[in-house]
């Protein structure tokens, strides 16, 4: 069994998720923090039954997202009302790497599953002039400055390394600017310079499932921005940060969605300008659920419409061939999707 679900895996979270009721409990009520409790359990059904989210279940979740927003305003409320939004001091000419993509395996390539590898290369293939920049644990600090005790609590297993990429890709965004997709995103045509003439960029697709507070509206798996708006992930970083600074453990495995909707809430020009990013990629999670079936021309037809970049996984084994005929996973390693 993958690591990613192991017994140790399934127990640590578990344990993780008693301590982050029992901490909005203390903040709020016990009544409120059984809510949280119930719409994750909600979140791990819905992972199970192919994503399929009943209006009780999103009643629920949104439930929870009202009850967790409430929770970070009273635990750094005076941070928030403090915080020097304007960020006069930091902001800096136009950075070299502007018009960068960033992308991250952090053992290399060369030690990646195949599926990163084809994701990757499609990447490259459709990013017009801007360079793809794929980051690791060799040459990461090239481009960016964590600060100290962060790397410390990150080396005594207290930030996961989760946690430390969505770190990594609000301080690149916050310092330079340019594109963040994470590495199993398929790309299939040359969209993505198109993208960099957006003030800020994500996959929108409004109200599509409740399971994080973005609910659709962003994703934090495809983050763009151009130079003038980089004080939104400014925001957004130092927000992370606080939290991680006051805290050694997650109150919710999505923390850094809060974060991004806490900072539209307090500064409007950043509630503008997520609110002006159009629709997009409307398919983008349709190729995952369908990626160890049978390849279907008529299928992949109606999945791409409208849709170029496609959300995939690395930890799953998907089959090469299913009742002798290719699957969409053998389509898209032999480059044939």
């Amino acid at each position: 069994m993958s690591s990613h679900k192991s017994v140790r895996r399934i127990v640590h979270r578990c344990v993780e998720e008693l301590d982050a009721t029992i901490k909005i409990a203390k903040v709020l009520s016990i009544g409120e923090a059984l809510e949280t409790f119930r719409a994750k359990v909600d979140i791990q059904i819905m992972n199970r039954n192919g994503y399929y989210e009943n209006e009780s279940r999103k009643q629920h979740l949104l439930r929870k997202h009202d009850i967790m927003i409430r929770y970070f305003e009273k635990t750094f409320g005076d941070f928030l009302n403090s915080y020097d939004y304007n960020h006069e001091e930091e902001i800096l000419p136009n950075s070299e790497y502007s018009d960068c993509i960033w992308v991250c395996w952090w053992q290399g390539l060369d030690e990646a599953p195949e599926l990163v590898k084809k994701c990757v290369e499609s990447i490259k293939k459709n990013a017009g002039d801007h360079r793809v920049i794929v980051l690791t644990e060799d040459n990461y600090k090239h481009y960016v400055e964590i600060p100290e005790w962060v790397e410390e609590k990150k080396n005594k297993g207290i930030i996961t390394r989760t946690n430390y990429s969505d770190l990594l890709r609000l301080s690149l965004l916050a310092k330079h600017g340019g594109m963040w997709l994470d590495s199993t995103f398929f790309c299939t045509a040359p969209v993505l310079d198109e993208y960099f003439k957006w003030p800020l960029w994500s996959i929108k697709r409004p109200d599509y499932f409740h399971a994080s507070i973005a609910s659709g509206y962003f994703a934090g798996y495809s983050l763009a921005c151009s130079s003038d708006n980089r004080f939104a992930f400014m925001t957004i970083r130092d927000f992370f940060l606080n939290y991680w600074k006051n805290n050694d453990s997650m109150v919710d495995y999505l923390m850094v969605d809060y974060m991004i909707v806490l900072a539209q809430k307090y500064d409007k020009r950043i509630a503008k300008i997520f609110s002006d990013i159009t629709s997009n990629n409307p398919n983008c999670d349709e190729l995952y659920k369908v990626l160890g079936d049978e390849f279907d021309i008529d299928k992949w037809e109606r999945i791409k419409q409208d849709t170029f970049l496609f959300k995939l996984s690395w930890k799953y084994n998907y089959l090469k061939k299913k009742n002798n005929r290719d699957t969409f996973y053998s389509k898209l390693l032999d480059n044939s999707l």
